[in-house]
């Protein structure tokens, strides 16, 4: 633990960090909007954030089913399709191939429209946390984009109580919450999920895509695993069938993961093994400290997939938070972490990425990981489903569930 300033607090021990994490989250509440404020809505018992996390995350887990992430699959590469030829910011393409297709999840039935009022919503979050711009101009666009999705989520929230026909969405399961909270609360929800939605994962698959290109022997490996899977098989998500798709997407998230640290206000005083955080002070927790601390990896800073293997694989006490600290770790991540998987699959099976030579890519390491300077062409592979019972590892690559010299 270590003193940063007046009234923030860094916490690296991954226990630890998980204590007081949970013990500020447990008593956080849902916001109050201007109208509860204001005094006009009813009195009503606040709803916990885990209320809302575990009909959030319930529902996550029935959205990764095979027929939704068929629908998925089909979205992203209708979205790369439609790219391919031009030179492309491949982070850029990569972040929008991952939170474009992700609207129907959050809300089903939208038309053309009302996609589009919520794509400007993703627009604000791309610009904040990625491109950094904060200016004057980007704020005052911002706020409009936000308005027009905002309304774009109420009305459907309203249509929604009057048509109680269910749907495969995340709005879905948050939809009995409207009558204690409010539409507008609702509403507030409905967009920190998008939030989550857009951020964590579009900048996971842009360090995948970098890695298949500075790794290409674990881009062949990958592909090698995704095209001796039919699609059928693919969308089932069948973790043991994709070994070395597995540990590339857990390697590439503890070398690069998407958010380096986090600071969180104290909702109230807070005690736990000896540390003490009073209300309104702040901690800070670090995913990037963990996942490259030697304390817990060895050659914390190499990127090595077999480290997963499970004759390799180190005890790290909890310090591997992909997702995120427990407590508040991605609501979506079900279906985050299911996607990153077809996404690996998309760019191995059905395309190839061509990226330009000059100027060399590099990783971005501030606050975030990035690629910079990494441009390309998206380009379609020719090639048919291989027949139901081929064999899982094409001729010449090396069994994915082995160890590597």
């Amino acid at each position: 633990m270590l003193t940063f300033q007046e009234n923030v607090v860094g916490i690296f021990d991954p226990a630890l960090a998980v204590k007081v994490d949970k013990a500020n989250t447990d008593k956080h509440t849902v916001p109050d909007s201007l109208i509860d404020y204001l005094g006009l809505r009813g009195s009503a018992a606040p709803v916990a954030w885990r209320e809302v996390r575990a009909l959030l995350s319930e529902q996550g887990g029935r959205l990764a089913a095979p027929a939704q992430m068929g629908a998925l699959y089909r979205r992203m590469h209708a979205f790369l399709s439609s790219r391919c030829g031009a030179v492309h910011d491949l982070s850029e393409l990569s972040w929008w191939a991952i939170s474009e297709p992700l609207l129907p999840l959050l809300i089903d039935g939208m038309d053309a429209r009302d996609t589009e009022a919520l794509i400007g919503e993703q627009k604000t979050r791309y610009s904040g946390i990625v491109q950094q711009d904060f200016s004057l101009y980007r704020r005052v666009l911002n706020f409009h984009l936000s308005r027009r999705a905002a309304r774009t989520v109420v009305r459907h929230i309203k249509r929604r109580q009057r048509d109680t026909t269910p749907r495969d969405d995340f709005l879905q399961s948050l939809l009995p919450l409207a009558g204690r909270i409010g539409v507008d609360r609702v509403a507030y929800l409905v967009s920190t999920v998008l939030a989550g939605m857009s951020g964590l994962p579009g900048i996971t698959a842009a360090s995948l895509l970098y890695a298949m290109h500075r790794y290409p022997h674990w881009r062949e490996r990958i592909r090698a695993e995704t095209t001796a899977l039919s699609l059928a098989s693919l969308y089932t998500l069948p973790m043991r069938e994709l070994p070395c798709t597995s540990r590339f997407v857990k390697e590439t998230i503890r070398v690069w993961p998407g958010l380096f640290a986090l600071r969180r206000p104290a909702w109230h005083d807070i005690e736990a093994e000896g540390v003490s955080i009073r209300k309104g002070a702040a901690y800070e927790l670090s995913s990037y400290y963990q996942h490259h601390s030697p304390e817990f990896w060895d050659h914390p800073d190499v990127f090595d997939p077999d480290r997963w293997l499970p004759s390799r694989r180190q005890p790290n006490k909890g310090a591997y938070v992909p997702f995120g600290f427990a407590s508040r770790a991605c609501i979506g991540s079900a279906v985050g972490h299911a996607q990153l998987v077809l996404f690996c699959a998309l760019i191995t099976r059905d395309f190839d990425i061509q990226v330009q030579a000059e100027p060399a890519p590099w990783m971005k390491l501030e606050g975030f990981a990035i690629p910079i300077d990494f441009r390309g062409i998206v380009v379609p592979r020719a090639r048919a489903d291989p027949p139901a019972g081929a064999p899982s590892n094409a001729a010449g690559s090396p069994p994915c569930g082995a160890e590597v010299t």
